[in-house]
């Protein structure tokens, strides 16, 4: 699947304002969004409702294995990018592993500091620890980088709350289809987008850049559209997720 539909159908990551069908005079009951009086309701809390709604605490296993809560360990007070992948993959995986590899290696001191990289494995049973650790190791993974495995109902729960799936249930059940994006997530801010994992390494540098970043600093003009050219099917990223409304929750 090419990246524009990858990141089309990525509808569940983040809510803008309220939830789907709530208006602030709909008297719906809303995280912070609380009424005094008369008064007009205060929006709800952007952060708590993407947490409530896409960051499950569900246990983990690093590649190092220790066990760690996703939310509690992993997310809560971070920048991070998230993307799902398997050891054993030979298609997309390995290639979209060099380019975050590089894309990290890009990154100034400072945001490199900054960033969380997340890697969850597709295929619990076989990526254990050790073979994740081994797979981190040829890849030349930096520091702050966890591959992460776990019970399959969990991840499959992850991956779901954070949008990293197909709608079309036959390709969604083939592992070797799965959406190869990368979601960033500024958790304290709540700000998130995503991008493909096969972009050229600069564009998913420039976008976590423009993760960790508050907007008024963001860089603009020519020279950031023209670091590096754009390539005739190279898509446009990110997609900014805050303008597409959630999908109803998927539990286990």
């Amino acid at each position: 699947m090419n990246a524009v539909r990858l990141l089309a159908q990525l509808l569940v990551l983040v809510a803008s304002g309220f939830p789907r069908g709530a208006t602030a005079s709909s008297g719906a009951s809303l995280i912070g969004g609380t009424r005094s009086g008369g008064d007009v309701p205060r929006p709800p809390d952007r952060v708590a409702l993407i947490r409530e709604q896409h960051l499950p605490n569900v246990t983990l296993t690093t590649h190092e294995g220790r066990s760690v809560r996703f939310y509690d360990d992993l997310v809560k007070g971070k920048v991070v990018a998230i993307n799902f992948m398997f050891a054993t993959c030979r298609n997309a995986c390995p290639a979209a592993t060099e380019y975050l590899v590089a894309a990290q290696r890009a990154l100034s001191n400072d945001m490199r500091r900054d960033i969380r990289f997340l890697s969850i494995s597709l295929d619990p049973q076989h990526d254990t620890p050790e073979v994740l650790r081994g797979y981190a190791r040829a890849h030349g993974a930096g520091e702050d980088w966890y591959f992460l495995t776990g019970r399959r109902a969990d991840i499959e729960l992850l991956r779901r709350k954070l949008g990293a799936y197909d709608l079309d249930p036959v390709v969604d059940a083939d592992m070797t289809q799965h959406a190869g994006i990368v979601i960033l997530g500024n958790e304290p801010k709540g700000r998130w987008k995503a991008i493909s994992a096969l972009s050229q390494p600069v564009r998913i540098r420039q976008a976590i850049e423009r993760t960790i970043l508050p907007p008024e600093k963001w860089p603009t003009g020519a020279k950031v559209v023209t670091e590096v050219p754009y390539q005739e099917n190279e898509s446009v990223e990110p997609v900014d997720l805050s303008q597409i409304p959630t999908r109803p929750s998927i539990e286990r």
